[in-house]
């Protein structure tokens, strides 16, 4: 039989494990990962004039309001933007590439 002092003695016992808490995010990414998936469209919707200025107006509304997608909202900005400027760029060249078969019907 045990002695007492074998039972008051004391046993380190493994430490309990316990599963890690999932992260929590304090901020949501929604306006941004919008305004990145507007910007990708209007790369590959070719050159449309709305979907551009909304990943704009998006791209910085997510940039100010969620910090932990700011990189997301800038890439959406920089898309829209490359795509409303090469939309301005195209309509430039357009216009001086036809403004010769136009004056030459008018004579």
């Amino acid at each position: 039989m045990p002695s007492l002092e074998d039972m008051t003695e004391t046993t380190a016992l493994p430490a309990p494990t316990t599963a890690a808490p999932a992260p929590t995010y304090a901020h949501s990414k929604n306006l941004s990962v919008i305004a990145l998936v507007l910007g990708i469209a209007s790369v590959l919707l070719g050159y449309t004039f709305i979907v551009p200025i909304a990943a704009i107006v998006v791209g910085v509304l997510g940039y100010r309001r969620e910090p932990a997608g700011h990189a997301l909202a800038v890439w959406g900005i920089v898309l829209g933007a490359v795509m409303a400027f090469g939309w301005l760029i195209f309509g430039f060249f357009g216009l001086i590439f036809a403004a010769p078969f136009f004056l030459v019907g008018l004579f």
